[in-house]
């Protein structure tokens, strides 16, 4: 057999795959109009260990791993199909935010950093020592919103203000490039109000993965599958578990879009933990 006739035999091979995906396909929008109704959960992972023991048994040894990752792939690309489908035939997004924008006041700044704001004359300024006493005035309505450095671009981020956002639900909302002394930073506005718009082409979330093998890189290839860039990613200790991490991503996306919403549906159900922490604008 030469390689044409092998390419041919594939093409034939292609042709009935593509035959049974679209069936398979029909066959996950049965399986999320019931599960809409019932209100079960997409994702089974004990339930798909079965499937994919059951699949793999008498494969090829040489071929069983390739085999394997197939079967996931298929299933992975399914519930993606079947979050979608449940957001269309049931409203459960429990996310509570607004679309109008934020009426600011009085907002908080680190004393260190006041000098970067160039956009404050017109607010009333509260000058605090740190991004946690930003969040407590915040918190006792003595400021409207707070302010601050989440990364010098290129060089490092910031665990601090990202864990007082998490760990305050905070949302930022405003994104602006400040050029200190060459070295660009990215200063972001937050309160505790989810603010998002069309115009928006950011999503920041925070997850923590499923303590299993693989996890963060079907994460990671879930987020591809929506056809989503992501614009930034790092890691921190989660202090609530040991020998586990807290994911902080921004996402070059737009939350009111369905298919992000889609995303953001999937990322609540296969993840240990999972936060917005904002969705705004950023021009680079």
């Amino acid at each position: 057999m030469n390689l044409d006739e092998i390419r041919h035999e594939i093409d034939a091979v292609d042709s009935e795959i593509k035959s049974l995906f679209i069936k398979r396909m029909m066959l996950a929008d049965n399986v999320a109009r019931v599960k809409a109704e019932t209100g079960d959960v997409i994702f089974k992972p004990d339930r798909e260990n079965q499937i994919i023991e059951k699949l793999t048994d008498g494969v090829d040894p040489s071929i069983i791993r390739e085999y394997t990752a197939l079967i996931k792939r298929i299933m992975e690309i399914s519930r993606k199909y079947q979050y979608g489908r449940t957001l269309e035939l049931k409203d459960c997004l429990n996310i509570d935010y607004s679309s109008e924008t934020p009426q600011i006041k009085n907002v908080a700044v680190v004393k260190d950093e006041l000098c970067l704001y160039s956009n404050l004359s017109d607010k009333n300024v509260i000058i605090a020592d740190s991004y946690l006493d930003v969040a407590g005035l915040i918190k006792e309505g003595k400021a409207d919103c707070g302010m601050g450095i989440l990364e010098d671009i290129g060089k490092g981020v910031s665990d601090e203000l990202h864990s007082v956002l998490s760990d305050n639900n905070l949302y930022i909302y405003k994104c602006d490039i400040v050029n200190d002394g060459g070295i660009r930073r990215k200063a972001v506005a937050f309160t505790p109000v989810f603010y998002t718009g069309k115009n928006d082409n950011r999503l920041k979330v925070m997850f923590v993965c499923k303590n299993r093998s693989g996890s963060l890189g079907s994460i990671l290839s879930m987020i591809s599958d929506y056809g989503v860039n992501l614009t930034e990613i790092h890691s921190k200790p989660d202090m609530k578990s040991e020998w586990n991490y807290q994911f902080m991503v921004e996402m070059e996306a737009c939350f009111m879009q369905k298919e992000i919403k889609a995303l953001v549906y999937q990322l609540m159900n296969e993840t240990e933990y999972f936060q917005i922490l904002g969705s705004y604008s950023c021009i680079e």
